[in-house]
């Protein structure tokens, strides 16, 4: 006779009860329909709600449409994405969201592809769901911005570094100095991972010092990376200035240096929260106060000797070294590429768990739905309540093809052609910019710092449309302040709001020249 134990018996009858219990965690098929479930459903949500792209879309937007190497606050890979991806398949907001979704799957796939080589499908399984429990891949991954533009290159410069690593060829290493100079080109965050993997080389494989491979991807990195060094000592490091300004402290007292990585490690373990909630509520209680098993404790150890598992850790470490060096409030944006990667942590120990715990499977992705869908609802809550509980809109929910409709009408009552130039403040100026007929120039701020790309000569002999919060007085730019207007910014249902935004709109000529005009009040 076989005696069973009487916990297993619980456990196989409950698992078979559980409508998870045939569902194969690591099946490829699985993978592909949550993946592109998450794509369809994230796309689909902000381009039925949203009346107007995001701030930093519009601003990606009319940045990409200069072509740059460079712009005062960012380095310009985003903005060049965003505009290839528009010039392929036009000029849409639906396009921008899903942009911004495909960006995330292109940053989830080289994570999943090194879990599943190290630890098997089943780890990418996990990984697979434990990446949409964050807010980085689901409420802010809406929003196309540099960070959603320079997300698939920290997973690639994952990647690259694990294979170098690992085969030491100089195919994989010249492919790591590329994939991080595209990194470095996305966001100047990329060389923190830089110095996480030379912290790992110096600690673990100082033996690859005396290998080529290395040095070649130094020079490969450089090489790609000089045409961006180049603009960036003509431009005085002026995104360089941006970032150190928003990284600083309001003060330098000691305990800054102190509290500042504490906040910062204390955000991450937040934006990560529901990851670690999930994989809580698969252990189950019981199992928690007894501790995670003999299989976690030997994870555990492995994170100084596996690089990828270092390279999860790792980077977070250096921030947060970097934190209290300085004293400075790292930005949370910084940790969103840390979370994507942590997901394959996650997916790792999951999946060491299962093994450990009959019921962990269908604990655990119970815990995901719930969680992914709590998300789902305050997303879609967000978008459907915030117009009746807020007195001023969000930015989705302003109606940018309306104002840029004002703005053409206004033009046109004194202009026959299309305006090639908007002046005015990002937000305003550059909707009007991307939803106008005519997709335009913006000469943000009417400063030439921050907008360089702008021919002076040329938009002073062609004038141009002045959208912006500020009453433009007499002259903006050089140009002639021609009827000036104050307009209600429309909302979607002609909603009104408290504090509802009030523009100014105006037609700018030419104060000298063949086509000049005389100013008002001059």
């Amino acid at each position: 006779m076989v005696v069973m134990d009487a916990h297993y018996v619980k456990s196989e009858l409950a698992s078979k009860g559980s409508i998870f219990a045939p569902l194969n965690v690591g099946s490829t098929g699985l993978i592909v329909v949550i993946l592109a479930m998450h794509l369809v459903i994230y796309t689909v949500i902000p381009s039925m709600f949203a009346s107007n792209l995001p701030l930093d879309a519009i601003e990606s937007l009319y940045w990409g449409n200069e072509w740059q190497l460079g712009y005062y606050k960012h380095p310009p890979i985003s903005a060049w994405m965003i505009d290839i991806i528009v010039q392929l398949f036009g000029r849409s907001d639906w396009i921008v969201f899903a942009a911004s979704q495909l960006c995330t799957l292109l940053a989830v796939l080289p994570v999943l592809l090194i879990v599943g080589e190290r630890y098997g499908a089943k780890a990418v399984g996990y990984s697979t769901f434990a990446v949409f429990l964050t807010h980085f891949t689901t409420l802010t991954s809406v929003e196309y911005n540099v960070n959603m533009g320079f997300l698939p290159f920290w997973g690639w410069m994952v990647f690259t570094f694990v294979k170098a690593e690992e085969k030491d060829s100089l195919l994989w290493w010249g492919l790591f100095g590329l994939v991080s100079a595209g990194g470095i080109y996305g966001k100047y965050i990329a060389g923190v991972f830089l110095m996480s993997a030379t912290l790992w080389v110096l600690l673990k494989r100082r033996d690859l010092l005396l290998r080529p491979g290395p040095y070649f991807a130094a020079a490969t990195f450089l090489l790609a990376l000089t045409p961006h060094l180049i603009w960036l000592v003509n431009s005085d490091f002026l995104p360089i200035e941006y970032a150190m300004n928003r990284s600083e402290s309001e003060g330098t007292a000691w305990y800054q240096h102190l509290l500042m990585p504490l906040k910062y490690l204390v955000e991450f373990i937040y934006s990560v929260g529901p990851m670690l909630l999930a994989l809580a509520i698969g252990v189950g209680w019981t199992r928690l106060k007894t501790g995670f098993g003999p299989g976690l404790k030997t994870l555990t150890g492995r994170v100084w000797s596996d690089p990828f598992l270092f390279a999860v850790v790792g980077p977070v470490g250096v921030i947060a070294a970097i934190s209290l060096l300085l004293g400075a409030d790292i930005k949370t944006a910084w940790s969103i590429p840390l979370g994507i990667v942590f997901a394959g942590l996650v997916g790792v120990v999951a999946s060491s768990l299962e093994t450990e715990n009959t019921s962990f499977k269908e604990r655990f992705l119970s815990a995901w739905v719930a969680l992914y869908g709590i998300l789902l609802i305050v997303l879609i809550g967000i978008f459907a309540l915030s117009p009746f509980v807020k007195n001023k809109p969000a930015r989705m929910q302003h109606d940018g093809p309306a104002l840029a409709r004002l703005a053409e009408e206004h033009w046109y009552r004194h202009e026959t052609k299309p305006f090639e130039y908007t002046v005015g403040s990002r937000w305003p100026g550059g909707t009007v910019a991307w939803y106008g007929t005519h997709r335009s120039s913006l000469f943000e701020k009417a400063n030439l710092k921050i907008a360089p790309w702008v021919d002076v000569e040329d938009l002073q002999s062609k004038g141009a449309i002045y959208v912006d919060y500020r009453d433009p007085k007499t002259k903006v730019a050089g140009m002639c302040v021609t009827d000036p207007q104050k307009v209600l910014w429309p909302m979607p249902n002609e909603r009104t709001y408290k504090k509802h935004p009030e523009i100014w709109i105006a037609v700018l000529k030419p104060a000298t020249g063949p086509n000049a005009v005389t100013c008002e009040g001059e």
